[in-house]
């Protein structure tokens, strides 16, 4: 077993390990059913191997010599600091009522305390509304700066439930690819991820917004377990795939961590029959969520630029789960080199689409 560095925190001896073995980190999360990968060690995983410059911070909590917490956060060196560590829907707890407080504070005291050891600069945690805690972001000093939400499309139900719960348009639109003859497939081999990632490529130039670089994808194929954990969906028409989509399990949920297509299949709708198919088959799977990513807050509005996107998520009746974005700065005296980071982010952009 690897070594773990271990310190204290003053409430009621919670002892905080740093790097803890992956059984041991795992065996706090379980396997809920609203899933989190973002706090799994596979997560981690994904994040070093995908960006040579992330580092990953992993805290566990142990009381009474049990593993009752965690907390996990991505972060990048640059100019000898880390700029900013991102914690995704944690710290995760295990344990309820005053227990499970005192832990949830313990695990953000000793972020903190890494942070500042570590030399991060900030902090910024995502986190469900709904998981309450509110009272803990305010004490130990943070600031909600920012809400978006997630929309999840509910599966706990049979195929004709599903079929019934979604727009009559989407429903119009699903029938209308299948008489045109688009056809679905699972593509659980390399060749297929790259085809998906090509069209995610081509969408991402069309409608401008930026994609997950091809490393990310890849670092998840490997250790996702293509055709288990990770897998490729597409749909093909007319001989030629023309709508792909990357989906990931964890717990009960399945991610749709990505999807692209091609404009000269839209009039089939393979879109709309691509994700039906794959939640028809969740839900003979038994999973219970399908979540299809993020949506600002407020919702587009019609006329907008992402007013086309948001309409063709809500057809499905779905949800939206608020999301609140904590952030605290470690170390005030740095914090321009923050502004510094992002005016190179720029940069290195624009140079990137003016190379096309």
């Amino acid at each position: 077993m690897r070594e773990c560095k271990e310190m204290l925190v003053n409430i009621s001896m919670i002892s905080i390990l740093e790097d803890p073995p992956k059984s041991l980190w795992n065996s706090v999360l379980g396997n809920p059913s609203d899933g989190n990968f973002e706090q799994t060690f596979e997560s981690g995983e994904v994040a070093k191997a995908a960006f040579p410059r992330t580092r990953v911070a992993r805290l566990l909590a142990m009381s009474d010599g049990k593993a009752v917490g965690i907390v996990q956060g991505v972060y990048s060196r640059y100019f000898g600091f880390g700029m900013n560590i991102r914690v995704p829907y944690g710290p995760v707890v295990n344990v309820e009522g005053e227990e499970g407080t005192k832990v949830f504070k313990s695990l953000l005291m000793a972020l903190e305390d890494f942070g500042v050891r570590n030399r991060i600069i900030r902090a910024e945690v995502w986190w469900p509304e709904g998981w309450g805690m509110h009272e803990i972001f305010r004490e130990l000093g943070y600031v909600q700066v920012e809400k978006i939400n997630k929309y999840i499309v509910d599966l706990d139900k049979t195929r004709e439930e599903l079929w019934k719960s979604i727009a009559h348009n989407k429903r119009r639109n699903i029938k209308k690819a299948i008489r045109e003859g688009v056809e679905v497939t699972q593509a659980n081999f390399r060749d297929g991820l790259l085809t998906f990632y090509r069209m995610l490529k081509e969408s991402a130039k069309r409608d401008g917004f930026t994609s997950p670089p091809a490393s990310w994808f890849e670092a998840i194929w490997k250790i996702c377990k293509p055709g288990e954990l990770s897998r490729v969906f597409l749909a093909r028409w007319k001989g030629r795939d023309v709508a792909g989509v990357f989906t990931l399990v964890n717990g009960k949920t399945i991610y749709a961590l990505g999807a692209g297509s091609l404009k000269e299949g839209w009039k089939a709708r393979p879109n709309d029959l691509l994700h039906w198919k794959v939640m028809e088959w969740a839900c003979e799977q038994h999973f219970t969520r399908y979540h299809m990513g993020l949506v600002s807050q407020p919702v587009p509005s019609e006329g907008s630029a992402s007013w086309g996107i948001w309409r063709w998520k809500r057809e499905w009746n779905g949800n939206l789960k608020s999301i609140q974005i904590f952030d605290k700065v470690y170390l005030h005296r740095y914090k321009h080199l923050l502004a510094a980071k992002r005016l190179l982010e720029r940069s290195y952009e624009r140079v990137r689409r003016l190379r096309g």
